[in-house]
């Protein structure tokens, strides 16, 4: 009781774990979701130059501009001109049709369209290329629906002997494809992760600085002396991190319209073994942290490699294994599959299982390791 009531009482009086823990938590959910709120990006201004200037090259061009993903924004008589727009970022991406465009469909060759795009931003990639393509494709079905029907066949026939296959895509948990849909809940999971370790980090430097763990604990000498020293900070940021998360479930997540597939008992239950895996995975690092500056130098810069050991980002397959082994001892790992599971696929309890067992299992190993991190620092006091 007294290792939870000294750990609020410090929470609300130190304005770094303040606004770390309580600022960073509720502000930067809402930021990062507002940024990414249009979920898709829409219109990107193009140039084009059309070189061929002939019936079949404006249809293309109408097709690509009636598209949700580009608009054109201008046509320039060359490459050079249009390459200058580009610099001064007017446009994203430029398509360019050769000169013998429509003369090589009339003989029924295949001609080339150039697309130049900025690839190192591959939001805007994927449209313009998404764009280009899919107007291809439909400029070309409609050749061969015309050049079937020139040889007397009915335009349904004509229609179904052009496309020889159809498919049927069905984009399953995301089906506008939005980024914020793909990418939040895994973003709050690590948000989670990074404040807590470092308020952790910053009253436990405080402690180590000032050599208060033996002043306000001093009858804990046996061997589970510090047992309740570690379940009080547990309980206080265990309370703090259930309020910040039904903030995020109640309040972020439906402002900015992220799918909630789930009961939100389940959520919170699953999440429970997350946050006190975090608590005793931030006492076993105060081992490592002798000032409280050291944990925001430290932690801060671990969201980036947590995000991407998560999958999100790359296949957890094309992960080297040694890599995944590691990255299970991380909370996060397993908390945002399992965070994602239930609030974007509408996985039942018995479904992640799996998750569900490994992450109390990563919960008892971290607190072995903070009761006995504890007790050590606890010693090294004398």
């Amino acid at each position: 009781m007294k290792s939870l009531l000294w750990e609020w009482k410090y929470i609300f009086r130190d304005k770094a774990v303040l606004f770390s823990f309580l600022g960073v938590s509720l502000i930067v959910p809402f930021l990062y979701t507002f940024v990414y709120s249009h979920e898709t990006l829409e219109k990107l201004p193009i140039g084009v130059v059309d070189n061929d200037n002939s019936g079949n090259s404006r249809q293309l061009l109408r097709m690509m501009d009636g598209s949700s993903q580009v608009t054109i924004f201008q046509s320039y008589p060359d490459l050079v001109e249009a390459r200058q727009s580009f610099d001064r970022q007017e446009i994203r991406g430029v398509v360019v049709i050769p000169d013998n465009f429509s003369q090589l469909l009339q003989r029924g060759e295949q001609p080339f369209i150039s697309v130049y795009a900025d690839a190192s931003y591959l939001l805007y990639y994927k449209q313009i290329l998404t764009a280009v393509k899919t107007s291809a494709a439909y400029l070309n079905a409609g050749i061969q629906i015309k050049k079937e029907s020139a040889q007397g066949k009915l335009p349904t026939q004509a229609r179904n002997d052009s496309v020889a296959v159809s498919a049927k895509t069905v984009s399953l948990y995301n089906p506008s494809s939005g980024y914020a849909t793909f990418l939040i809940p895994v973003v709050l999971v690590i948000i989670f992760q990074t404040c807590i370790l470092t308020s952790i980090g910053i009253l436990g430097g405080t402690m180590r600085e000032g050599k208060k763990l033996r002043k306000l604990y001093p009858h804990s000498d046996n061997f589970l002396g510090t047992l309740p020293i570690v379940m009080g900070k547990a309980t206080t940021y265990l309370v703090l991190g259930l309020a910040i998360l039904l903030v995020m479930l109640g309040v972020v997540m439906p402002v900015f319209n992220i799918p909630m597939r789930n009961n939100l008992l389940t959520v919170v239950v699953f999440m429970i073994p997350f946050l006190l895996s975090l608590v005793y995975l931030g006492i076993f690092l105060l081992n490592f942290f002798k000032h409280r500056e050291d944990a925001i130098m430290l932690i801060m810069y671990t969201s980036i490699p947590a995000l991407l050991i998560t999958g999100i980002s790359w296949p957890t397959t094309s992960i080297p294994n040694w890599i995944q082994v590691i990255s299970y001892l991380v909370p996060s790992t397993i908390g945002a599959k399992g965070f994602v599971s239930l609030t974007q696929m509408g996985a039942s309890a018995q479904t992640i299982q799996f998750y569900w067992v490994g992450m109390w299992l990563v919960c008892l190993f971290y607190l072995l390791l903070a009761v006995l991190s504890m007790k050590r620092m606890y010693l090294r006091e004398k």
